[in-house]
């Protein structure tokens, strides 16, 4: 290598520490300020104040499956819904297919010409009535169904007025409902902590007693 060369490289090797050493310190510095702005806003952060003291509970659950299968009042009340929709039910299929198949007979004979026009008007009349009674019908099955919500009101009633007296020697902070079936706000629930049982009993007592009046 000549003495050019060599002076060259010497005085690249310069500028390059020289950027080197400026990057180092102008980094740190950058660093500083924002560890800084950090540290000052921190500084005026609203403090975050101490949980207070919480009392333990006691905590009891009835599960709603099994109330509402052994709850001889909601046993009862869905018994009789059944019963009523079936029986409107199966009329209202009977008579639905009775209208179409008369229906398809007036129509039929018509297209050939051989009803009059008074029996077209009969006919028409005949067909009018059946319509009006599977509407009837249909209006039997909504007050049914107003009935049962009717029922079911009263059942939750009847529970939580029981419950709430149930509670006035038990005095749990909190009885939860609890399903197996449909997931909810309770997932998962210990047995020991299951009421269930004792307010079935009561219930089914209640409600043998009203029933005997």
């Amino acid at each position: 290598m000549n003495k050019n060369a060599s002076l060259v490289l010497n005085v690249i090797l310069l500028i390059a520490v020289a950027v080197l050493y400026f990057l180092h310190f102008s980094s740190g510095k950058s660093v500083a300020v924002e560890t800084a702005a950090v540290d000052s806003t921190a500084a005026v952060r609203p403090p975050v104040l101490l949980p207070k003291e919480i009392k333990a509970s006691k905590i009891a659950y009835v599960n709603t499956d099994v109330l509402n299968e052994k709850y001889q009042y909601v046993k009862d009340i869905s018994d009789v819904a059944k019963s009523n929709l079936q029986t409107l039910e199966a009329n209202y299929k009977r008579k639905a297919t009775d209208m179409q198949n008369r229906y398809a007979e007036f129509q039929q004979k018509a297209s050939q010409g051989l009803m009059s026009e008074n029996q077209t008007k009969e006919a028409q009349e005949e067909i009018g009535k059946r319509r009006e009674e599977l509407e009837m019908m249909e209006a039997k099955q909504q007050q049914l169904m107003d009935q049962l919500q009717v029922e079911n009101e009263k059942v939750q009633k009847n529970i939580m007025e029981y419950i709430k007296e149930y509670n006035k020697s038990s005095q749990y902070n909190y009885v939860l409902a609890f399903s197996d079936k449909i997931i909810g706000s309770v997932l998962l629930a210990n047995d020991s902590l299951d009421i269930t049982d004792e307010i079935v009993e009561g219930l089914n007592a209640q409600y043998r007693a009203k029933k005997g009046k």
